[in-house]
């Protein structure tokens, strides 16, 4: 055999054996790569959780006020399991306050059953409970009402209590509505009595009318005006210190700043201070004339009303500018210049 032929051979064969250590080679990586996709693939799979975990969110829920006919808010941070923020909302409702100044209106013993979503409407379901009456005696202010008044006053506490979920749930994103269910049943006018009925429904004089008709309780929208907004505030203040001031609600809708910058005086110096100063205040026909909200926590009122000096001095206080700020979410009056001037 020539010298050529053998260089020939020996050539062929070396590309031989380098070829297949190539193949091996790569199949080798290739089995590298299924291995490390289907390690992936089986991680991504084991990492599902078919529970949702739970989520942290930030509420706004209503409450009463603690010596004012109105509602306030409460922000919470509140967790989410599996249920929806709608029920979550409702949930936290019936747990009260946490916050001060603020009173749970809600019969005792009140649970939530579901609370389900179509659309911008909210259907509350409530257990039966829910058809008691409020519990006044756990109210400040409400212990001692006069047994002829009894039934109309815990009708508008029950009122204000629907409203604090109704203007709860219309916090949320969507939400424009919301009905009540009490068992899985839709609540008449009649379930509600003949007080709760007559708030709804004005035009119908008593219960007896509605008997014939029974009409269904509509799905109810977002009312502010059960909620205490900075002109409230003011009316609440002036109307409580009319005659014999009512100093519980109004030291707990004063702010702790003064309008004349100055620290508020204790309840008792306060009380004190305008019995010497102030024989009386009279409120005009048309005592609110404006609200101005600004965006940096604070709002104007501009109220007319003539105050009655102890000394026999009388001054019309007309167009009368009255500060209010949003102290831990509720609308704080600063004490009028008039008062806290003459410390």
């Amino acid at each position: 055999m020539g010298k050529g032929i053998r260089h020939i051979i020996i050539l062929t064969l070396v590309l031989i054996l380098f070829t297949g250590c190539s193949a091996i080679g790569e199949r080798d990586r290739d089995y590298d790569n299924n291995g490390d996709n289907s390690s992936l693939a089986q991680e991504k799979v084991l990492s599902i959780d078919p529970d949702p975990r739970p989520e942290e969110h930030t509420i706004t829920i209503y409450f009463k006020h603690r010596y004012s006919d109105y509602l306030v808010p409460e922000v919470r941070t509140a967790v989410r399991d599996k249920q929806s923020w709608e029920q979550l909302v409702v949930e936290e409702i019936l747990k009260g306050p946490s916050q001060h100044d603020r009173v749970a209106i809600m019969p005792p013993g009140v649970r939530v059953l579901d609370v389900t979503r179509k659309d911008d409407t909210v259907f509350v379901n409530l257990s039966q409970e829910f058809n008691e009456n409020i519990n006044l005696s756990s109210i400040p202010g409400k212990e001692d009402i006069p047994e002829e008044t009894r039934d109309e006053a815990e009708a508008e506490m029950k009122l204000l209590g629907i409203y604090s979920i109704v203007n709860s749930l219309t916090e949320l994103e969507g939400v424009d509505q919301v009905r009540f269910l009490i068992e899985n049943r839709a609540i008449s006018y009649t379930d509600l009595g003949e007080e709760l009925a007559s708030l709804f429904l004005p035009e119908l004089e008593a219960l007896e009318d509605m008997q014939s008709i029974k009409p269904m309780m509509v799905a109810l929208s977002r009312d502010r005006s059960y909620i205490l907004t900075p002109s409230k505030s003011v009316e609440t203040v002036f109307e409580s210190l009319l005659g014999e001031p009512n100093w519980d609600t109004v030291y707990s809708l004063l702010s702790k700043e003064t309008a004349s910058q100055t620290q508020l005086s204790s309840k008792e110096d306060l009380a004190s201070l305008w019995s010497a100063l102030v024989s009386g205040i009279e409120l005009d026909d048309n005592f609110v004339l404006d609200e101005e909200i600004k965006p940096d926590g604070r709002a104007f009122v501009t109220v007319s009303y003539t105050v009655n000096f102890t000394s026999g001095k009388k001054e019309n206080m007309h167009r009368d500018t009255i500060v209010v700020v949003n102290e831990d979410n509720i609308w704080k009056v600063k004490l009028p210049g008039f008062v806290s001037d003459f410390r």
